[in-house]
C-alpha cells in the first residue's frame, strides 16, 4: 500500500457502502489522506464496476472509487461478523449506505460495531433518513430533488430534470462534514456516535431561505410543470417519475392504464409517443391520487416547493425545522448526531449577531490586550 498523504492521513475508514452517494463520501475522505478501506461482495462487488463502460472505460467506477482499497467479504455470511468487527476494531469510521435497520438486522449494525470499538464513528446514508414516514421508501436522485424542494427551483421554466445528480453528492458533503465534527470528539472522549445524512434533507438545506420565508411568512406557492420525467397533473402539480426498473415500470403501467407502454420502458426506450401518452395518463388525476397509489410508491414522488415543505410529514416528523428566539423559522442542520433532534443538531441556534458584535470578545481570546483592540479600532482595523 501506497503510503497516504494530506490532512486525514491518520484516519481509517470503512466503507460498507454501495453505489454513488457513499463513494463520493468516501473518496473525498481519501483524497484528504484517510486509508479508505472499501467492503464489497464477491459477487461482482460495487454496483459501480458494472457501471456502462463506453469504450471499455468505465469512468464512474474509475472516478469514483480510486485511492481506496478493496476487501471481498460476503456480509450475509454467517461468520461476516467475526471479519467486521475485527475490520471495525481497526476503524475510525464506517461509512454504510444500506436500507435502514438492514445491517442491524443482521447483527452487523453501529450497536454492534460500538461494542468492539466504542469510539467508533458511524454515518449511514440513505435517501430520506432514518426517522419519518418515507424512512423505507426506494428512491433515485431525482425522486430526491423533487420531494426536498431543490428540483422546483432549477430554472426560470418549467421544471426540467438536471443533467447532473446533485443530491447523491450533497449528501456525500454532508456526511462528511458530520464525520469530519464527529473523529476529533471521538478521539477526545473515546466515544463515538452514529451520524444520519441522507439526500432530501442535503438538498433542502440548499433551500434554508424560500423554506425558512414558507415557514415564517406562508406564501402559496404550486405551479404548473411539464417535462420529460416530470410530469403534469390534474391539478397543475406535478410528480417526479423514475420507473425505469422493469418491476417499476409494469406496476407504472398497470396504474395508468397503459398496458401497451409495458414494452417501452421509460429510461430505455425515451421514444416521444412513450412520453406523450404518460402525460396524458397523469393528467386524468391529481397528484395526490397518484402519490397515495401503493402500486406507485417504488417510482413516483411529489415535486414540492418550500411551501409544501413546512407541512410535509417527513419533514416535521424529522425536526428539520425549528425557531430562533426571533421566531423566524429555519432548517435544521441535516445530519444528526446520535438521537439528536434537527434543533438539537443544530448549534447555531441564535438569531445572526449584529455586525461586529463579538469582535472584542474575540480578539481577548485571541490574546489581544484591551488596548490592542482600542488602537486597532482607532486606526480602522476594527469596526
Amino acid at each position: 500500500m501506497n503510503e497516504k498523504h494530506g490532512p486525514l492521513a491518520h484516519l481509517k475508514v470503512l466503507d460498507l457502502s454501495r453505489m454513488i452517494p457513499g463513494a463520493f463520501c468516501t473518496l473525498l475522505l481519501a483524497d484528504l489522506g484517510a486509508d479508505v478501506l472499501k467492503v464489497e461482495s464477491p459477487r461482482g462487488g460495487d454496483g459501480l464496476r458494472s457501471m456502462p463502460a463506453p469504450g471499455g472505460f468505465n469512468a464512474t467506477h474509475a472516478a469514483l472509487n480510486r485511492g481506496k482499497r478493496s476487501v471481498a467479504l460476503d456480509l450475509r455470511h454467517d461468520d461476516a461478523g467475526t471479519v467486521l468487527s475485527a475490520l471495525a476494531g481497526w476503524a475510525d469510521v464506517v461509512v454504510e449506505s444500506h436500507r435502514p435497520g438492514q445491517l442491524d438486522a443482521m447483527g452487523l449494525g453501529y450497536e454492534a460495531m460500538k461494542a468492539v470499538n466504542p469510539r467508533i464513528v458511524w454515518c449511514s446514508l440513505t435517501g430520506f433518513g432514518d426517522v419519518g414516514p418515507n424512512r423505507d421508501a426506494p428512491g433515485h436522485d431525482l425522486t430526491y430533488l423533487g420531494a426536498s424542494g431543490l428540483l422546483g427551483r432549477l430554472g426560470d421554466g418549467p421544471v426540467t430534470p438536471p443533467g447532473a445528480v446533485l443530491s447523491l453528492p450533497l449528501a456525500a458533503l454532508m456526511a462528511c462534514v458530520g464525520i469530519l465534527a464527529a473523529v476529533p470528539e471521538a478521539a477526545r472522549t473515546g466515544e463515538g456516535v452514529r451520524l444520519d445524512a441522507n439526500m432530501v434533507d442535503s438538498a433542502m438545506w440548499i433551500l434554508s431561505e424560500d423554506v425558512s420565508r414558507a415557514a415564517t411568512a406562508p406564501a402559496p406557492g404550486w405551479g404548473t410543470f411539464s417535462s420529460r420525467n416530470v410530469y403534469a397533473c390534474q391539478d397543475g402539480r406535478s410528480v417526479t417519475v423514475t420507473s425505469s426498473e422493469p418491476k417499476a415500470w409494469a406496476a407504472l403501467c398497470e396504474a395508468l392504464g397503459t398496458p401497451e407502454l409495458l414494452e417501452h420502458r421509460l429510461g430505455v426506450d425515451d421514444e416521444a409517443p412513450v412520453i406523450a401518452k404518460l402525460q396524458d395518463a397523469f393528467r386524468t388525476r391529481p397528484a395526490s391520487a397518484w402519490l397515495a397509489n401503493p402500486g406507485l410508491a417504488a417510482g413516483v414522488g411529489p415535486v414540492n416547493d418550500a411551501a409544501d415543505l413546512v407541512a410535509d410529514p417527513q419533514v416535521v416528523d424529522r425536526g428539520s425545522l425549528f425557531q430562533l428566539v426571533s421566531g423566524a423559522t429555519v432548517l435544521a442542520n441535516p445530519i444528526r448526531y446520535g438521537s439528536a433532534s434537527g434543533a438539537e443538531a443544530s448549534s447555531a441556534r441564535t438569531d445572526p449577531p449584529e455586525l461586529g458584535a463579538d469582535t472584542d470578545a474575540a480578539l481577548a481570546a485571541a490574546g489581544f490586550g484591551a488596548d490592542d483592540i482600542a488602537r486597532l479600532r482607532a486606526g480602522g482595523v476594527l469596526g
